[in-house]
């Protein structure tokens, strides 16, 4: 069998599929992995078969069109969408022509796309091939289509699938349940695996401390959109006032924003987050799928200070767990963030919380068990069960 995935150029997009991709490969099964040019690398450094798809887009200069010169995270959610939904739409409008063309080519069984990589659904729609939707995170997406899909109608357009069905044959769901927003149709659950590449692991002891640590990190998104990690270094001069040890991860050519940190501080450049956090009591995080998720499947309370994109929705699915507090980026002050870290970590009901998400998310398929039911589906579409070509 072949199957093809598609990926917005962004790891929080593209990292959460690595799992399945290659729990196909070590069935047997060919993977190719269909990109932009600048996320080609990226792609190969996770071991799998790359495919260039299209001309590498500007997405900061679509984010900042028509004269913005804000972040966004201030702007409503009506904007803030409007602005991703421009770039999502120009990403698959560069990619579509090059996946449409490798599949009649590459032949594949089935396309695995992320909930923003259009190209993916376009091809699928075009060939008749069997969609699987493999989610990131919580599916704020799944019913946005009558909002969004305006953006993408003259791509659907000039392709002949107008009617394109975003949600796909099924819709592989790795959040866990604890967190989710809404049930797919045609879900499946599948166990979140963390993958952020490889790494060494930190010499971190996981046994019983004299006070508790708590990790410190703001992904790759916020720094690629405001230049700084301002956030990071209020959460640790709030954390100075705690009782706690504190471990700062950040990506790697990080260090120089976040200034001076007490004597005696770890920072780890460039660490996945799966190899740190077990020898944490606590996270601050903004709010990404893949750190939210990160450190609820490892049992982790969580503050997150959340500002654009999913990461509010993310916050208010932790909060309403039980599992972690959440704190607005724009209200956060040290004062408030030293607060509300300090009732994180005095409340035993919120460690218990994360331990429940943990051991529910245990007991999921992992992506492994469902290669059978992917290969049924890859017979299915062979047959012309699944789909007309159009």
């Amino acid at each position: 069998m072949r199957v093809l995935f598609t990926t917005f150029p962004a790891p929080s997009h593209f990292f959460p599929m690595v799992p399945l991709a290659w729990a196909l490969r070590a069935a047997g099964h060919e993977v190719a992995v269909a990109a932009q040019p600048s996320y080609l690398q990226a792609v190969r450094g996770t071991g799998l078969p790359a495919v260039k798809a299209g001309v590498d887009v500007d997405l900061g200069a679509v984010w900042y069109q028509d004269g913005e010169s804000d972040p966004g995270w201030k702007s409503s959610e009506e904007a803030r969408s409007a602005r991703g939904m421009r770039m999502f739409a120009a990403v698959a409008e560069a990619m579509a022509d090059d996946v449409i063309g490798f599949a009649r080519r590459w032949r594949p069984d089935i396309i695995v796309y992320e909930p923003r990589a259009y190209a993916g659904l376009v091809a699928a729609e075009v060939l008749g091939l069997p969609l699987v939707r493999h989610l990131w995170g919580t599916d704020y997406t799944c019913d946005r289509w009558d909002l969004e899909s305006p953006a993408l109608a003259p791509l659907l357009e000039r392709h002949g699938v107008p009617g394109a069905d975003h949600l796909g044959t099924v819709t592989l769901d790795v959040c866990p349940p604890r967190l989710q927003l809404a049930e797919a149709p045609n879900r499946t659950l599948m166990r979140y695996v963390p993958f952020n590449g490889s790494g060494i692991v930190p010499d971190l002891p996981a046994g019983p401390r004299d006070k508790p640590r708590v990790c410190v990190t703001w992904g790759t998104t916020f720094v690629k959109q405001t230049g700084h990690l301002d956030p990071v270094r209020c959460a640790v001069e709030a954390l100075c006032d705690l009782d706690v040890d504190i471990l700062v991860a950040i990506g790697a050519g990080h260090r120089h924003l976040i200034g001076e940190l007490p004597a005696g501080t770890p920072v780890l450049e460039s660490v996945p987050l799966n190899l740190s956090l077990p020898a944490c009591d606590a996270i601050v995080h903004q709010g990404g799928a893949g750190t939210t998720i990160t450190a609820a499947v490892l049992g982790v309370p969580q503050l997150v200070v959340p500002s654009f994109a999913d990461e509010p929705v993310n916050a208010r699915q932790v909060a309403a767990s039980g599992a972690g507090r959440s704190l607005p980026l724009a209200e956060t002050t040290v004062d408030r963030m030293r607060a509300e870290a300090g009732a994180l970590l005095e409340g035993a009901g919120y460690a218990r919380a994360a331990r429940a998400i943990r051991d529910e998310v245990a007991g999921l398929p992992a992506p492994a068990a469902l290669v059978g039911s992917l290969e049924a589906l890859g017979d299915r579409g062979r047959r012309g069960q699944v789909l007309s070509p159009r």
